[in-house]
């Protein structure tokens, strides 16, 4: 490389060790900007995570009331008590007493009355197991959502009618919500089955049940 050569080389070295050493850049339309200019700098707010306040107590009791389709005399109005304890997430045990008013005004109609008075007074009672299943939520409306599950019930217990005292069996299932930590809403169709003999017949008779209560736990 001769001296002229590299009288022109050095000019352009020092040009090039300038630009790379500068701390800003030159765009398309002429404006200057630095590499961190570049980057999106996101600034976020962290929420601290807030923990749900559940209630942890095992006992439920509430109230309830409905009707009930005693089978040969019609449907009549019911209402009663539970009292439930919660042995785990999916099992509970609970207990329930009722009582309904039932006439006999269709057999009265044929001439033929089957109580001594025109109304009888139905008592049931009995002790059921109860398995949880499909927890999730109940939506209404795009902002409200509470925690809810189904349940199947399977029990026994007995029922007084008309001086007849029946060994009942009970098969039923439901739907729970909890408006809140510490209040449940329920809403039971339930199946009352017992023998009785009262139109002559011996035979099991089905009594169904639908009916909406209010619980609370504690």
């Amino acid at each position: 490389m001769n001296l002229n050569s590299r009288c022109l080389l050095a000019p352009l070295l020092v040009t090039l060790a300038a630009c790379s050493n500068s701390p800003s850049a030159t765009d398309d339309a002429g404006m200057s900007y630095t590499p961190s200019d570049s980057v999106i700098q996101p600034e976020l707010e962290r929420r601290a995570p807030v923990r749900p306040d559940i209630d942890t107590e095992d006992w439920d009791a509430g109230a309830y009331a409905g009707a009930i389709a005693i089978e040969d005399f019609g449907t009549e109005f019911l209402y009663g008590g539970r009292l439930a304890y919660h042995v785990s997430e999916d099992f509970f045990l609970e207990g329930h007493y009722a009582r309904a008013d039932v006439d006999d005004e269709n057999f009265r109609r044929l001439g033929a009355p089957l109580f001594e008075n025109t109304e009888e007074e139905l008592t049931t009672w009995g002790l059921s197991v109860g398995y949880q299943m499909l927890p999730g939520e109940v939506f209404m409306g795009s902002r409200w959502a509470r925690t809810s599950t189904t349940y199947l019930q399977f029990g026994a217990g007995n029922t007084d009618f008309a001086g007849e005292d029946s060994v009942t069996y009970l098969l039923g299932f439901g739907l729970r919500v909890l408006p809140t930590d510490w209040l449940s809403l329920r809403l039971d169709a339930r199946d009352h089955i017992f023998e009785s003999d009262l139109t002559g017949d011996n035979s099991w008779k089905h009594n169904f049940e639908l009916s909406v209560g209010l619980g609370v736990f504690f």
